[in-house]
């Protein structure tokens, strides 16, 4: 027999952790009917049951503001899984709670599960299960996603309670409350959860309000009463889950946690931004001292590769230049990349990279965004798509469009190589440092980016940032080695595919028609017929012709720039013009996947023009600023 389990939760309560414990490596990934929304599951066996768990997306609500909120609302209202397990964080069970008591309004077959319980020994948390169960009415399992503990008794909890299929007593809201309810529910048909529909129409939900019957008027049983009810509603909720905290949870108040004390210095209002441009300076220093040697080795092997195959006839220029020389020259920063995003996953699962949205809040407030947009823009570090697709989890539509527009601007991964290339040409004893100024530029540009959107594209106020920091934990190797290759795998991927096919290409047209002269070569042609728009830059064409190739993928403008020139090795350009070309590469047009993206989630193609536009314009503009300027200087 099948059991469907769904897991419901907050953000960062070890929901996912505790489905990879669950079902181990049985799972996979989809999306969600009608949108992009990931949809993740898996199954396993347990005593002659198939246990199909459903990780539904991390959300604070059931009222639904943005698409994560919609998909798990959905889910749960028309397709109830047989068993519903809510997973609460024991060290901050208070939002949890909340979301309990709302989706026991469902009428579910719900399992509350307190997770992290071996944090919460070590914090000097107590909590009694029996308590929780009297006030909960409903099973309690205390698990560790992390240690195991738990996990064989939340599989025996979910079979009886498939059993038994008992629905936990309704919290009472009392008397005008309740009258209410009962009078909207005759507002909804029977195919629906009338109760839950009914106290979400009270709490202003617009989706509660398009599913009643036809020609309904509420207006009259809500008599323009229903904002002081539903603060009502939630003061009753968060009452009973306080009641619940203090009859069933003991905490010693008086001790200041390890946590609390790092928390103090890392959010601190005046030094806490030096420090995470500190510990950025660090990750770029460490990223081109531990992968310096093995690249110069990569480089070394390509070389001597290319030297015994030589060039002498089409087919040989075609292995050792079109394929060796240009794929590889892509290759050889692989190591790099991998060291920064080692780098990066250390401090993304140690849960400090979450805690930047907090203190970028006030900055990015004045740009009418909130930190909620700069950690969705942290996803751009990876890639661009990524932050795209992320910004659906944005409730603010003003937030949500002005948040894609402006993530081209962060410098994605496809972009490093490019960088870590014209860096190692102009600038070789000061490679992080001239790696982290790119990045502050990136932050720089991205933020005047929204600040111009807003006051033209966009316009509205932003909105408050709520949001619940993760726990700080010690990394596991295999967490950070997990990050690590999912977001650098995609280099070798590309590698194998688009940057193959795309240096096939340069080469051809680098080789045709004249295989003894390159300035005579096709590739010449296209970069001298539009070298005069570029003039003013100091850019050759040989600039030209691959900033025009890696319109497609960033990465291509490594492989043409090192078949124009025989080799990486063998570039040579001007310290002021590389600081005008890394500075209109930080800008220039997004590649087609994130384009593509943009055209995706916002449903027009408006904005992946305004994208391209705006885009080229601003990388111009800035790009003549610093020629002009370093040439004044230089």
């Amino acid at each position: 027999m099948v059991i469907t389990v769904g897991l419901v939760g907050n953000p960062n309560v070890g929901k996912t952790s505790l489905f990879n414990k669950l079902v181990g490596a049985r799972q996979y990934v989809a999306n969600w009917p009608g949108v992009t929304v990931t949809r993740v599951e898996g199954a396993t066996t347990y005593k002659e049951h198939t246990l199909h768990f459903i990780d539904l997306p991390g959300i604070y609500t059931l009222s639904a503001t943005s698409i994560d909120e919609r998909v798990a609302r959905n889910f749960l209202l028309y397709t109830p899984p047989n068993v519903t397990v809510v997973i609460i964080d024991s060290l901050s069970p208070e939002q949890g709670i909340s979301l309990l008591l709302e989706t026991l309004e469902l009428n579910l077959n719900v399992i509350a599960v307190f997770n992290a319980i071996d944090e919460a020994k070590k914090n000097g948390i107590k909590i009694d299960k029996s308590s929780l169960e009297t006030h909960l009415r409903v099973p309690v399992v205390l698990t560790s996603a992390h240690t195991g503990e738990g996990i064989e008794q939340l599989f025996e909890t979910i079979l009886a309670t498939f059993k038994k299929t008992n629905r936990a007593k309704l919290l009472d809201y009392g008397p005008e409350i309740e009258s209410k309810v009962s009078e909207l529910e005759n507002c909804f048909d029977d195919i629906y959860n009338k109760r839950f529909l009914a106290l979400k129409l009270i709490e202003g939900d617009k989706f509660a309000r398009e599913l009643l019957k036809k020609d309904v008027d509420v207006s009259s049983i809500l008599d323009g009463s229903a904002s002081n009810l539903a603060v009502k509603i939630a003061k009753t909720r968060y009452d009973y889950a306080l009641n619940v905290l203090n009859s069933a949870m003991r905490k010693n108040e008086n001790v200041l946690t390890s946590m609390e004390a790092i928390d103090h210095v890392f959010t601190h209002k005046y030094i806490g931004i030096p420090i995470f441009f500190a510990l950025m300076y660090l990750a770029f220093n460490f990223t081109f001292k531990a992968s310096e040697p093995l690249v110069g080795l990569i480089e070394a092997g390509f070389q001597k590769l290319t030297d015994v195959i030589g060039s002498s006839t089409m087919l040989t220029s075609l292995i050792s230049q079109g394929i060796i020389n240009g794929v590889g020259s892509v290759i050889s920063f692989i190591p790099s990349i991998f060291a920064l995003f080692f780098a990066l996953g250390i401090m993304e699962e140690s849960g400090y990279l979450p805690r930047i949205a907090f203190l970028m809040d006030k900055a990015m407030y004045s740009l009418k965004l909130t930190g909620r947009s700069f950690m969705t823009l942290l996803l751009g570090f990876g890639c661009n798509v990524s932050s795209v697709m992320a910004a659906r989890g944005l409730s603010d539509e003003r937030e949500r469009v002005t948040t894609i527009l402006v993530s081209p601007f962060v410098s994605c991964s496809a972009r490093i190589p490019v960088y870590l290339m014209i860096i190692g040409i102009a600038f070789p004893n000061h490679k992080a440092e001239a790696f982290f100024v790119m990045y502050l530029l990136s932050i720089a540009l991205t933020a005047l980016s929204a600040r111009i959107i807003n006051k033209v594209v966009m316009k509205g106020e932003s909105i408050p940032l709520v949001m619940e920091l993760p726990r700080y934990r010690f990394p596991s190797l295999s967490n950070v080695a997990t990050y690590m290759w999912n977001r650098g795998k995609h280099f070798l991927q590309k590698a194998g595919t688009i940057i193959l096919v795309a240096s096939i290409i340069v080469w051809g047209l680098s080789y045709f028609p004249d295989p003894t002269n390159i300035e005579n070569s096709f590739a010449a042609m296209i970069g001298k017929g539009l070298q005069f728009i570029f003039a003013p830059l100091g850019f050759q064409w040989q600039t030209v012709s691959a900033l025009l190739f890696g319109g497609a993928a960033k990465e291509i403008i490594v492989s043409s720039f090192a078949q124009f020139y025989g080799g990486i090795e063998n570039i040579v350009i001007d310290p002021v013009i590389t600081a005008t070309l890394m500075v209109f590469i930080l800008g220039y047009i997004p590649c087609f996947a994130t384009l593509a993206a943009i055209k995706s989630e916002t449903n027009s193609l408006k904005y992946p023009i305004i994208s391209v536009v705006y885009s080229l314009f601003i990388s111009y503009v800035l790009a003549l600023c610093v020629a002009v300027v370093g040439r004044m200087i230089l």
